[in-house]
């Protein structure tokens, strides 16, 4: 079986994980530039990235904006959102939400801890990830992916 873990947002990141835990593959979601400080999901492409690897299952972080979120950042934020979960269902996967407390807990990420942090626990749950996580956001879509991976075993 192969997993598909997402950490969402306009940096966020795909990763598939086989049920052995071997990282398959990782991409950053792709973007559409709609003008100066102006980006959005780019759904064909997202779509495609979907579709790379015939994955049985998709996990996504549930986020919330932020009550320091501007109007109208929380309002994009939820529309690219929207627009992930979207793409992961109309590709046909099954789509699981985890939230950000219970993958981090089971990673052994203390609150708080540095967005680095999990590049290194990343690396140590899963050392076939190293040629993928040259970001904190990578390292996350692993880490859910793996999260559930383990989840699912128990």
């Amino acid at each position: 079986m192969i997993f598909l873990g997402i950490d969402p947002g306009l940096h966020g990141a795909l990763a598939w994980i086989a049920d052995t835990g071997e990282v398959i593959d990782v991409a950053d979601v792709p973007l559409l530039d709609e003008g100066p400080r102006k980006k959005s999901i780019d759904a064909a492409a997202l779509l495609a990235l979907v579709k790379r690897h015939e994955a049985h299952m998709a996990v996504i972080e549930t986020v919330h904006a932020r009550p320091t979120d501007s109007k109208v950042a929380a309002f994009t934020f939820g529309r690219n959102l929207g627009a992930l979960e979207a793409i992961i269902m109309a590709a046909g996967l099954p789509l699981h939400r985890v939230a950000p407390i219970t993958w981090r807990r089971w990673a052994g990420l203390a609150p708080g801890a540095p967005k680095e942090a999990s590049i290194a626990v990343a690396l140590r749950l899963a050392p076939s990830a190293r040629p993928f996580l040259s970001r904190h956001d990578r390292a996350d879509a692993v880490l859910i992916a793996l999260f559930f991976n383990h989840r699912r075993l128990k």
